[in-house]
């Protein structure tokens, strides 16, 4: 009568009578699940020669479909899944949802052979086996589900999510929830070859992932496709890749994330924070021209991604608070990570013209000229203004305490001192006096006879040799990294480094050498000079003929004087982003002088400049202890 009754169970299980998943079930055999004493798995019992009856039984089951053999779990309520960017409501799986039948094991909770009908099957590992927390089939390890992707929910769907396709191997159950079951078929393991884990089809590129999740900008991302001169094939298991896949572009989704007990619960992230981006971009996987890490742990001067770790939310808006609060405001810092300047679902390779972005920045939010924010920029300085325009948490003046990190001496400036908006670029390239050309083009003439005549026709290398696919103009813009970026990076022309402002030997995170004097003990006396050499002046030679024309003395014909004899370094006049109020009269060609080192003439008590006409002009005050009462310049 027991044959018989074996029979009438593998008889149902080959037939597909059970209604939640499809396929032959003889696929079960020598699976992982398949726990009969037969069995070439390493957990199978001792004594049970069937395969289905662990699961399944034709009579006295619980729940009737699809014929449920095995014990309950024991859990009355779990820790569910919880994100700032779900938007589905996920609630406790009860008996309707498949999922419930999968704890009844995965939980572990219960035995693997406590049926119900055929009572406890003991097991080769203990008659009372049940999976360990640090099984990796253990998906509760005894605190809950709140790292693992969310199951028996109805997914809410929008422009990033929807519902799998008619006919796809990934389905919803009856009711429209996401089971375990949508991704997982228990009868048959191998339909994925590399990876295993009973998936329903092949997970190679996260074609399982990208069935439900659709990211906007995944089709162009690197990530998806890397360059060419991303290793791509590196990718593996020494670096983090646990699906069996190698490479960035058959682990798709799952180079980062991890469906199951990832590092991050939320969003699943395998790593945390830039960790997860170091896996690759260590120079492990991606090239050096792409080692970003190198950059955070070798430079100087370099963002503060360490300094804020875990700050950073997917759900900020550009204007969140988060951004604005001062830093010592109580779980409201301002930070700079990995994700506020990259969108790893969208960045790519491309190249562009300023100010367009460049495919590394696709996709990111940020705020406009005007001030507003936006989900997607579409100029560099944008996402630049995140923190550095309306902020509330800017680098001060004393240039202490800044996240534990100094970039280098802030001049005083002479005309926005006192301005409550000092330091937010966004005013100062917003300039109606003076200003370099980042969000607004200037205008002004070039040439010989022109009002910029040192202007280059396009930028130059750290070899002096233009940069490729560059021009400047009258009308053109420039990029804020034209001047804030890596100084060993590819951006010179020579170097091998990564592209960025993620860190630079030079103060103030730029790419090249930008001198300042140092202050006298009065304003106005002798102060430290700064002997002329091409590279003491590399970042204004960029785009600006320091040899040819500035020194001499084409614009103004003391440039030369003041420039080697003095040792004035361009920042004792000019203010390099713009002028947040002044005049055209007294502030045009980014004059603004730094207070502490030019001090008032002692004649008026006045420190003053004085436009009188085409490169004409006079002075007031005292400086490299010489009184300019007034000085006077002319052509």
């Amino acid at each position: 009568m027991r044959a018989k009754g074996i029979l009438v169970i593998v008889f149902f299980c080959l037939t597909g009578g059970v209604v939640y998943s499809e396929g032959p079930k003889s696929e079960i055999l020598n699976t992982k699940h398949d726990f009969s004493i037969r069995s070439s798995a390493t957990i199978r019992s001792t004594s049970e020669d069937t395969v289905c009856t662990f699961c399944h039984v034709p009579h006295n089951s619980n729940p009737g479909v699809p014929l449920w053999n095995h014990k309950a779990t024991t859990v009355g309520s779990y820790q569910l899944y919880n994100s700032t960017t779900l938007h589905s409501t996920i609630t406790q799986p009860t008996s309707s949802d498949a999922s419930k039948l999968c704890l009844s094991c995965h939980d572990g909770t219960v035995a693997l052979g406590d049926t119900i009908n055929n009572g406890l099957i003991p097991f080769i590992q203990g008659s009372d086996y049940k999976l360990p927390s640090s099984s990796a089939a253990n998906i509760h390890k005894g605190t809950g589900f709140g790292d693992d992707h969310p199951f028996a929910f109805v997914p809410v769907t929008g422009t990033e999510i929807r519902v799998p396709p008619a006919g796809d191997a990934v389905k919803l159950d009856l009711a429209g929830k996401v089971q375990c079951t949508s991704c997982h078929d228990p009868h048959t393991q191998f339909r994925d070859s590399t990876a295993g884990k009973f998936l329903v089809k092949s997970n190679s590129r996260s074609a399982i992932c990208t069935t439900c999740h659709t990211k906007s900008g995944w089709d162009l991302a690197s990530h998806k496709q890397p360059a060419s001169t991303f290793n791509d094939g590196r990718y593996t298991s020494s670096q983090g890749a646990h699906t069996g896949y190698t490479g960035v572009s058959n682990n798709g989704c799952e180079g980062c994330h991890r469906p199951h007990t990832p590092s991050v619960a939320q969003r699943i992230l395998k790593f945390v924070e830039e960790d997860t981006c170091y896996k690759c971009h260590n120079g492990a996987v991606a090239e050096t021209d792409r080692n970003i890490q190198n950059e955070f742990t070798t430079k100087i001067y370099r963002h503060p991604v360490y300094t804020t770790p875990s700050v950073h939310d997917a759900s900020e808006g550009p204007t969140n608070p988060s951004f604005r609060l001062p830093e010592t405001a109580t779980g409201a810092v301002r930070h700079a990570e990995c994700f506020d300047c990259h969108n790893p679902h969208a960045a790519n390779s491309q190249t562009a013209t300023p100010p367009t972005i460049k495919g590394f920045q696709r996709n990111v939010t940020g705020i406009t000229s005007s001030g507003t924010g936006i989900s997607s920029v579409q100029y560099e300085y944008q996402v630049c203004f995140k923190c550095h325009s309306d902020s509330a948490n800017k680098p001060q003046f004393s240039d202490t305490g800044n996240f534990g990190v100094g970039y280098g001496r802030n001049p005083q400036r002479q005309v926005d001192q006192s301005n409550p908006n000092r330091f937010n670029v966004r005013f100062e390239f917003n300039s109606s006096v003076s200003w370099h050309p980042v969000s607004n083009p200037r205008g002004l003439s070039t040439g010989s006879g022109g009002e910029v005549p040192s202007l280059r026709s396009a930028p130059i290398g750290s070899n002096g040799q233009p940069l490729p696919g560059r021009t400047l103009s009258s009308t053109s813009q420039i990029y804020c990294t034209d001047c804030h970026n890596n100084s060993s990076g590819r951006n010179l022309g020579t170097g091998i480094g990564p592209v960025g402002p993620h860190g630079s030997s030079v103060v103030h995170l730029l790419e090249r050498n930008y001198s300042y004097n140092t202050p006298p003990s009065r304003p106005g006396d002798l102060m430290g000079t700064v002997t002329y050499t091409s590279s003491a002046y590399a970042l204004c030679n960029k785009c600006h003929d320091i040899s040819g024309s500035i020194l001499q003395d084409v614009s103004f014909k003391e440039h030369n004087r003041h420039i080697t004899r003095a040792g004035a370094s361009c920042s004792v006049c000019h203010d390099g982003h713009g002028i947040i109020g002044g005049n055209s009269t007294n502030n045009g060609h980014l004059i603004n002088f730094d207070l502490s080192i030019v001090g008032p003439d002692p004649d008026i008590g006045l420190i003053r400049y004085q436009d009188t006409g085409f490169r004409s002009g006079s002075c007031n005050l005292r400086c490299h202890d010489k009184d300019h009462s007034p000085r006077e310049y002319k052509p």
